[in-house]
């Protein structure tokens, strides 16, 4: 009776082979046979069917053999690849990726691949988009697919040979510069890209640099000759006086040789902050993830630079002034280390320099270094007779964008052919962006000067801002207000004066001498601006030395 089960067993095995080309039925009839036929699952037909599945995909195997218990080991072993086959048909595929492309490496020494042909493509060997395009090469020269496995050997052999026979290649993420213009990736799948100079933008299939892109990436549409700039506004709430600074900063997000302010937008909850966020973050870098929530470390702010050109973050309340300094770091370029494992020493350094958007009900840069670099824009309240329906305005977008983005670079091309022409009386800290800003009023018809009073309220805006964040600030008011000349101490006998005055702000106390000194020095600029003067005299063995002087209105710096 045993040996009829048997017969029937292996017939049944036979017959799905013959019933179907599909690896996995095979295995799964050969299993269903199993518990009568133990030699089911070592069939040749069987084995074969389990080598295909495991060379196409080694996850794939492993789901199917968990099922066969107690056999894992003998089945490894059985449709294990042969080493010389696995190891020539490796070569093979090495060989045809060095004739379609040209490998090299980034200046960090990770791998690069050029391939050749139209469109010319630009991909990181170790990235999703190198891998996808190996798999459908592979497939198109076999007409089978590739192993997990393998593919990690591959991915690493090629990566080896760009670092050590392949030269250095220059990368970028969206934007570029080349000579007197700058290039704009389209993300599209033409691979072509805008080139914008003092005379004009034109599209340009081969861009003479190397852009390379995330899978979060998203593509720009195809600007219009002779845009419309002044759709934009129906689509963002921007009271009419911040839309030149406004502008000045989407036209500065397009240049990577210049630091970038931080964009800041602040108002009450309803007043569509993220709705301008996003519009104005489709106008340089489309995101699949277009706003971000807060930031939870520092390395959370580098590893959305890493794989996007804009950095953004929406409804963020506050931020630690580690996350301050780290974003002001990015804004003119730095990067920070991390250990690459846990099992070794190996450092992993993030460098790099973005442009970076945040919103939220109250401004969260409060940190003077960080306000320095910030345009901090209020959307004013939408009153109910004035909101326009969500799914209109989402379905009015589309049409308006290529419009809308052609009038942005149109100004962008006059703004660069203004830019020679200015030169500043009076420079601030984001000086860069100060000219274009002058730049971009001039090629809207304002006179000379007119775009750097703009900013020279906002910098006072936002050291008052900055000033009111600090007690101490309030407190030194108070206590100089009681000295009829400049007062000279140590900072230790500074902080028992101020710790001793009554019924003054002490948000954002110093716990220590140390802590008050430090906040002095982040203070310093913004108290002169008001008329007291903190100067540093003399390190002495019980302590600094400070004077603080309040100043007369003839010998306070302009504002």
């Amino acid at each position: 009776m045993a040996t009829k089960k048997k017969s029937i067993s292996r017939k049944a095995v036979k017959q799905a082979a013959l019933d179907t080309a599909d690896p996995a039925k095979i295995f799964t009839a050969a299993l269903a046979a199993f518990p009568s036929n133990p030699a089911a699952l070592y069939e040749d037909n069987v084995i074969n069917a389990l080598k295909a599945i495991r060379q196409k995909s080694e996850a794939a195997y492993t789901r199917l053999i968990v099922k066969a218990k107690g056999c894992k080991t003998t089945l490894d072993k059985l449709t294990a690849p042969d080493r010389d086959d696995d190891g020539h048909a490796q070569d093979n595929i090495v060989n045809l990726v060095k004739d379609r492309s040209q490998l090299g490496h980034d200046p960090d020494g990770q791998g690069l691949a050029i391939i050749n042909g139209k469109p010319r493509q630009v991909y990181y060997i170790n990235g999703s988009g190198f891998q996808a395009w190996l798999r459908a090469l592979v497939y198109e020269q076999t007409k089978s697919g590739i192993s997990d496995t393998t593919l990690t050997t591959i991915l690493a052999t090629l990566s080896a040979i760009g670092m050590h026979d392949g030269s250095e290649i220059q990368v970028h993420v969206r934007c570029a510069r080349h000579g007197d213009a700058y290039y704009i990736d389209l993300c599209n799948d033409q691979w072509s890209a805008i080139r914008i100079d003092a005379k004009g933008w034109e599209i340009v299939e081969a861009p003479p640099v190397y852009f390379t892109r995330s899978k979060n990436m998203r593509p720009l549409p195809e600007p219009k000759p002779k845009g419309d700039l002044g759709k934009l506004w129906k689509h963002i709430n921007i009271p009419e006086i911040r839309r030149l600074p406004l502008l000045t900063w989407l036209l500065d997000a397009y240049r990577p040789d210049t630091p970038f302010p931080v964009l800041e937008t602040t108002g009450e909850h309803g007043s569509a902050k993220s709705t301008a966020q996003r519009r104005l973050r489709d106008l340089i870098d489309p995101n699949k993830v277009p706003l971000r929530g807060r930031p939870k470390s520092v390395e959370d702010i580098y590893v959305g630079a890493a794989n996007s050109w804009i950095v953004s973050f929406e409804n963020v309340s506050n931020l630690t002034p580690e996350q301050q300094d780290a974003i002001c770091t990015l804004a003119t370029g730095g990067g920070i280390g991390t250990r690459h494992l846990y099992t070794n020493g190996d450092e992993f350094v993030l460098e790099t320099k973005r442009p970076v958007m945040i919103n939220g009900i109250n401004a969260v840069a409060t940190q003077p270094d960080l306000i320095d670099r910030v345009i901090n824009i209020e959307t004013p309240a939408i009153s109910p007779d004035q909101r326009q329906d969500e799914r209109a305005l989402e379905a009015a977008w589309p049409a308006d964008y290529p419009y809308i983005l052609g009038g942005v670079l149109d100004l962008f091309s006059n703004a660069l052919r203004l830019l020679p022409k200015v030169h500043l009386k009076e420079k601030y800290r984001m000086a860069d962006y100060q000219m274009l800003g002058e730049a971009v009023a001039r090629a809207q018809g304002h006179p000379p000067g007119h775009f750097s009073k703009i900013y020279a309220a906002t910098v006072n805006e936002g050291i008052d801002r900055s000033l009111e964040t600090y007690g101490v600030v309030n407190a030194l008011q108070v206590f100089m207000a009681s000295c009829a000349k400049p007062w000279e101490g140590t900072v230790m006998a500074l902080m028992a004066h101020l710790n001793a005055l009554p019924g003054v702000d002490r948000s954002n106390w110093p716990k220590s001498p140390r802590g008050l000194s430090g906040q002095l020095k982040r203070v310093a600029p913004g108290l002169r601006r008001h008329g007291v003067l903190v100067e540093r005299l003399e390190h002495t063995r019980i302590g600094t030395r400070i004077r603080i002087t309040v100043l007369g209105d003839e010998a306070k710096p302009k504002k």
